[in-house]
């Protein structure tokens, strides 16, 4: 993706999570901008990019997946909603209530045009256990109900940044993100991060960052 009034190319990695009872998608990435929205972002994606073909390179189809956790409501993470038609979505509560708010900040990230699919969000406050070895914990900053994925495999956890450190340097060096809602709490939640033991950190918009 790369933002016309200031160019910054980033990539956009939604994260699969497959456990022998469900298969989670984290975020959806970003879908087809309204058009009033396609002169600012300019979206470079190749065929072998697209989400569904990501899908079907693991054998899978957008209705086999059971949950879609959105760490947040900006358009780059919750573009392909309404694919996954058979999910469960789960979102912060403050996150969902604030992205439908007529005077939110950062109205363009929110994109209301997208909030026309009809979504059921299963409402979170706080930390939970999404499934046996998966749970999301609160990352506010970047945007008032940001949340994070966490899963733990054997003697690590992978810790699914999203937009609370998009990627390696804002974790490493305390570096919060440009685009924010509360700096204090972003940088908060970049210490939470940081502080949690045996982690494998996974930036959703690095692009330096090889394949696990």
């Amino acid at each position: 993706m790369k933002y016309m009034g200031q160019p910054y190319n980033a990539a956009v990695k939604p994260l699969l999570i497959l456990t022998p009872k469900e298969k989670i998608l984290v975020d959806t990435g970003i879908g087809e901008l309204p058009e009033k929205y396609q002169k600012l972002y300019n979206v470079k994606r190749t065929n072998q990019e697209n989400l569904k073909t990501q899908l079907a390179q693991h054998g899978l189809r957008q209705e086999d997946i059971d949950i879609v956790v959105n760490t947040h409501l900006h358009f780059d993470h919750r573009g392909n909603n309404a694919l996954f038609k058979n999910a469960k979505f789960i979102i912060q509560a403050d996150e969902h209530k604030y992205a439908q708010e007529p005077d939110r900040f950062q109205q363009a990230a929110y994109m209301s045009e997208l909030f026309d699919t009809k979504i059921d969000y299963e409402h979170v406050h706080g930390k939970r256990q999404i499934t046996d070895g998966v749970h999301v914990v609160p990352t506010p900053g970047h945007s008032i109900g940001h949340q994070s994925v966490i899963v733990k495999a054997e003697d690590k956890n992978y810790v699914y940044c999203g937009d609370a450190a998009p990627t390696k340097e804002n974790l490493e060096r305390r570096n919060i993100p440009g685009v924010l809602y509360c700096a204090h709490k972003a940088l908060k939640s970049i210490d939470e991060l940081r502080a949690i033991e045996n982690a494998v950190y996974i930036y959703s918009h690095d692009n330096e960052q090889p394949h696990l």
